[in-house]
């Protein structure tokens, strides 16, 4: 009896058995039925890519962003952008002081919250430092500073805060003038 992979050859003159390789025809109907699937399996996909990202349904192929409340909206607009900063204006301020003094006095019950400070000099100096009252801490100090330069921090989204009814001061070492431009809020 032959084996199941072995045929009889029943030509007229032979009695040999031969080998049948049916691998190939299974190969073969495996790859069939898988790209059968496939193309089923397309139809519940969107025709157009755009349709899968930010925001957009495989019923239209408009792409976009929404906002929490799941209503699209067009960042690229002056009033999504003014609506986004309502009520966070920074007030900008330019001051020289030829010595140490205040920058700035907040109003009564209030504090100075600096997003950015910048200064350049009529003559090299000694230090210049900013800091809330006159005997605070430095939280900001040059060392050498030399004329011509711009010196300066942007701390904006961050910002350094004073106490209530503390002023800004600049202490300044040195014979000079500090032309001083000082980007702040008073909450």
């Amino acid at each position: 009896m032959p084996d199941k992979d072995q045929v009889l050859d029943t030509t007229k003159d032979s009695t040999n058995y031969i080998q049948v390789n049916d691998e190939r025809r299974r190969l073969f109907i495996k790859v069939l039925a898988g790209t059968g699937f496939a193309f089923f399996a397309t139809t519940f996909f969107p025709r157009k890519a755009e349709a899968l990202v930010l925001g957009g349904t495989p019923t239209n192929s408009v792409v976009g962003v929404k906002n929490d409340a799941n209503i699209r909206i067009n960042p690229a607009t002056e009033e999504t952008l003014s609506s986004l900063i309502t009520g966070q204006g920074v007030t900008k301020l330019t001051t020289s002081l030829a010595s140490s003094g205040t920058v700035r006095t907040p109003a009564s019950g209030k504090k100075i919250r600096v997003y950015a400070s910048r200064f350049s000099l009529t003559a090299d100096a000694t230090s210049v430092s900013f800091r809330f009252t006159s005997g605070g801490t430095d939280y900001e100090k040059y060392l050498a500073p030399k004329t011509g330069g711009l010196y300066g921090s942007n701390n904006h989204p961050n910002y350094v805060e004073g106490g209530v009814d503390e002023v800004l001061y600049c202490n300044i070492e040195g014979t000079t003038t500090v032309q001083i431009n000082i980007d702040y809020l008073e909450v």
